[in-house]
């Protein structure tokens, strides 16, 4: 029996949704269709629907006459194609002079509804059903699930995403309305108007590492406006921390605070949008629990610096066609004690762009190392070269204000297009000469990550997640501290102070 869904979306890539623009919108402005094989990617409470193939009518196999009808054989084709690839089928039909979200006229509801159940003993996945609006390019989708028996009825989705150069998405205005404006972001919306104001706060962004950048991400995206954030760390907040970790105080330390909670807090206070949501993860995304909350996003910050979860981020950006804006710092101050030069990253992996591994931001050995607990051994880091990058972890407050706004200007330059350019490639800033490094090609050749396993979600056949030692030992170790009422009262006066 198929898991129901109640939270859905549809994601592809620019290609794919370039090549359905290209049969869809017609010259004549003609209705057209056309069936396309969809892959699962299941997160914590959405399920989403990864359009992978375009399957194009051939001759004779549907008929336009104003309306568009398609052929039993054709259906057949597509659906038998679906099985044999282990994918969903979808279909897709246009509305020529339609803009924004489409929904579903009452022809185009009886349409759909006649092959559901059918689509569901072809293949043993549910009808994915879409509607394009010819005259902005924009995407209305639902997934049609049994009722009862022998009724089948859809629920709509939230948003359609296109994934490349360029981040695009189609908000259903009934599940996910506009935000009223306010006169709290009247600056932010001057500089990029109403329109892009709205597509951007109703993203579901994650930032995974609420340190010395993430803490910093955070507070960004929260005064642009951004309605809903999800926030994963496991760590604690301790007083080597101070120096270089937004809003954390002494009392964070005292009080034993997850930085997560601290960034979700502190979000709070910053945000200026009406209907704001923080939700903190105490995981990592290595954990299955970390991995499925993060599916749910729409765009993800990485502001980690170790090599396992980049890897997994990686992962999910390729596979379930999550974009995923990272970034790094690297200080050099061996031996002397004196600063030789520092640099930062910042660049996005998305299909179409060059994926972390292949920028060089992990190396799949200490993937391995992390996974077995190897990073966590003291002996094992201090018999490691000198200026190994694994030992590299200077790092000062200004450095992470720098590296976290160039990673807020590559999501910014991403989802707006400022002077129609999207993809600027991936910066490398080096502090001594004050020069900057730009990369615009892609993947390596046969990378897996842009090539096999792109668009695979749950069908990926590699295992990324597993148990978390170090993150379970922060976890056993915070609720240890805080266990006695003292401090467990301490901290309920501290939140109500703030809140107050």
């Amino acid at each position: 029996m198929l898991r129901m869904i109640s939270r859905f979306s549809v994601a592809m890539t620019s290609e794919v949704a370039q090549h359905l623009t290209g049969h869809l919108r017609r010259a004549d402005g003609q209705e057209d269709c056309c069936f396309v094989l969809w892959r699962p990617s299941t997160g914590a409470s959405r399920t989403t629907a990864l359009l992978t193939e375009v399957v194009l009518p051939r001759e004779g196999e549907r008929i336009v006459h104003g309306t568009v009808d398609f052929t039993s054989a054709y259906f057949l084709r597509a659906a038998a194609l679906a099985a044999e690839h282990g994918c969903g089928l979808g279909f897709i039909h246009a509305h020529p002079q339609g803009r924004g979200w489409q929904r579903l006229t009452a022809v185009d509801h009886e349409a759909e509804a006649s092959f559901a159940a059918q689509t569901e003993v072809i293949t043993g996945r549910s009808l994915v059903g879409l509607t394009f609006a010819g005259a902005d390019a924009g995407f209305g989708a639902r997934v049609w699930q049994q009722q009862a028996p022998r009724r089948y009825a859809p629920t709509e989705a939230e948003s359609v995403r296109v994934v490349g150069g360029r981040l695009t998405v189609t908000v259903n205005n009934r599940l996910l309305p506009a935000p009223p404006a306010t006169n709290r972001q009247l600056r932010t919306v001057s500089a990029w108007g109403q329109t892009a104001q709205d597509d951007l706060a109703r993203l579901h962004v994650g930032v995974v590492g609420c340190g010395s950048v993430g803490m910093i991400v955070v507070e960004a995206l929260a005064r642009t406006g951004i309605q809903n954030l999800s926030l994963f760390d496991f760590d604690t907040v301790e007083e080597v921390n101070l120096d270089r970790l937004l809003h954390a105080t002494i009392r964070d330390v005292r009080l034993h605070r997850a930085k997560a909670h601290l960034a979700a807090r502190t979000s709070r206070r910053a945000a200026t949008a009406t209907n704001f949501r923080a939700a903190p993860y105490e995981l990592s995304v290595v954990e299955p629990a970390g991995f499925a909350a993060a599916a749910d996003c729409d765009v993800i910050f990485s502001c980690v610096d170790r090599p396992w979860p980049r890897a997994v981020l990686n992962l999910l950006a390729y596979a379930h066609l999550i974009p995923v804006v990272d970034g790094g710092i690297a200080v050099d101050a061996r031996g002397s004690g004196r600063l030789r030069g520092a640099e930062w990253r910042a660049h996005i992996a998305a299909p179409g762009r060059a994926c972390l591994e292949c920028l060089g931001q992990y190396d799949p050995a200490h993937v391995s190392a992390e996974r077995d607990g190897s990073l966590d051994d003291p002996a094992y880091i201090t018999g490691l070269p000198v200026d190994h990058p694994l030992r590299r972890k200077e790092n000062v407050f200004v450095f992470s204000a720098s590296a976290a706004a160039a990673q807020l200007n590559q999501f910014i330059t991403m989802t707006t297009a400022p002077g129609g350019i999207a993809d600027t490639g991936a910066h490398l800033y080096h502090l001594t000469t004050g020069t900057l490094e730009r990369r615009e090609d892609g993947c390596e050749v046969g990378c897996p990550y842009d090539g096999m396993l792109r668009g695979l979600g749950d069908d990926a056949p590699v295992t990324v997640t597993g148990r978390h030692l170090a993150a379970e030992q922060a976890r056993a170790a915070r609720g240890l501290a805080v266990r006695g009422w003292p401090l467990r009262a301490r901290r309920a006066v501290d939140d109500l102070l703030l809140r107050l």
